[in-house]
């Protein structure tokens, strides 16, 4: 029922790639790899303990609509949601390789096949696009960047490993657009930097050789004039590293924070907390698609503070199943910040709604909201922004509803009622 997941798997077209990261001879001797195993054997859990869900206050402050995109085939599988404010658009992209912009009342202004799944996008006046080549998990060199030239696609950068980020910045002040891009890739990948030459023309830099880069925030973080990367690696060695800018494209990387390599890192955001002038870390993780794919007490969502010399400390963390993004704003303009988040594997059994939570800023204490409408899909991707022009910021989620590890009655309605998109108007004035 639903999607065939059988081949999500299937690396073999993979191996001429991945065989180039492999080492020529075993790392261990295997007295010492059957000692690694008898260690786990005798030292790890039978099981985790999972406690059920905290529970969630209805959601008051938004009002949930369920909308149904024509183009979502009768079966959401969204990969990209993003906003244009400027111009008033919301880009979409999905797994059978359309590209889709729309107006804020969701009515179509350009549809094109760009024979890939899109996943982010770089707003500029002529948007730059990350097209992943393959979404599922895979090495296979077949991401680009593409950039929409009076509505139609041309090229700028290939042979990519999945870019799941795309962002733009002039790193050496050449008053040319450089590109730094996320390359998750799966067992390689890389976060790079595009050096605009001209005429087309890109120079790479690697900031990391590791695989898992998932997002990206470029400013000054050290007031230099230079643009800095903060970046969020998490496959194997999971972190958040700053890639300091020293000019002519060269970064001095320091990594602020580190996990353990179970975590299922997924997504941060920034923002000053607790008003001191630092920017301090919002994280989630809860990746739960590689090899062991039941519940973890362990996911959920973080703050970690900062004390001003970059050195960051957890100081709040919310169990949330699976939970795959979360967002810092101050939604209901009470001049603290609050908390949206979604998660891609919650616990469907118990807590299904518990897929978004929204986290309002009581004073101090973060208090979870949720609504029954979470239920109606498996949401993705997430935007914030103002759609109807009343000065608050309002939610959009995006659904990808595969149908693994969810319940079959979950599915079928999902199948009988498909939704596109959760939007939460946010109604802060009357609430």
């Amino acid at each position: 029922m639903g999607i065939d997941l059988s081949q999500l798997f299937t690396l073999s077209h993979d191996y001429p790639y991945v065989s180039k990261t492999l080492p020529q001879s075993p790392l261990v001797k295997p007295e010492e790899w059957e000692a690694i195993v008898r260690y786990f054997e005798r030292e790890a859990p039978d099981t985790l303990l999972i406690a059920a869900p905290a529970p969630a206050a209805p959601l008051r402050q938004f009002n949930p609509e369920a909308i149904t995109l024509p183009a979502s085939n009768n079966f959401p599988l969204f990969s990209l949601l993003q906003v244009d404010t400027l111009n008033k658009r919301i880009y979409t992209s999905n797994r059978l390789n359309w590209l889709h912009q729309w107006n804020y009342s969701f009515r179509a202004i350009d549809s094109i096949q760009v024979g890939s799944p899109v996943s982010s996008v770089a707003l500029l006046p002529e948007p730059v696009f990350a097209a992943m080549g393959n979404m599922d998990p895979n090495d296979q060199p077949k991401g680009k960047l593409i950039r929409l030239a009076n509505g139609k696609p041309v090229h700028v950068a290939d042979s990519l490993r999945r870019p799941v980020f795309v962002a733009a910045a002039d790193f050496n002040q050449d008053n040319q657009m450089d590109f730094v891009v996320c390359n998750f890739g799966n067992y390689g990948g890389d976060l790079m930097v595009l050096e605009n030459q001209g005429n087309q023309k890109f120079k790479r830099h690697i900031l990391s050789p590791l695989p898992g880069a998932r997002k990206v925030i470029v400013r000054d973080f050290n007031n230099d004039g230079l643009p800095d990367v903060l970046a969020q690696l998490t496959q194997g060695d999971e972190q958040i590293s700053l890639f300091t800018n020293g000019g002519n494209f060269r970064f001095k990387i320091n990594t602020l924070l580190r996990f353990p390599s179970v975590y299922g890192s997924s997504y941060f955001d920034i923002v000053d907390f607790n008003k001191d002038g630092y920017l301090d870390i919002l994280y989630t993780n809860g990746d739960n698609a590689d090899y062991s794919i039941i519940l973890k007490p362990y996911h959920g969502v973080r703050i970690f503070l900062n004390d001003g010399k970059n050195q960051f400390t957890e100081s709040w963390f919310h169990p949330m199943h699976g939970c795959s993004w979360a967002v810092a704003r101050d939604f209901d303009k009470d001049g603290d910040v609050d908390i949206a988040a979604i998660a891609f594997f919650p616990d469907f059994k118990r807590a299904p709604e518990q897929s978004f939570i929204y986290f309002e800023n009581q004073q101090g204490n973060l208090v979870a909201h949720t609504t029954p409408l979470a239920t109606t899909g498996r949401w993705l991707v997430m935007e914030t922004f103002d759609i109807d022009g009343d000065q608050d910021e309002d939610i959009l989620l995006g659904a990808l509803n595969f149908n693994n590890g969810v319940p079959p009655a979950v599915v079928i309605e999902w199948k009988k009622k498909p939704v596109s998109l959760l939007l939460l108007r946010n109604n802060h004035s009357v609430y």
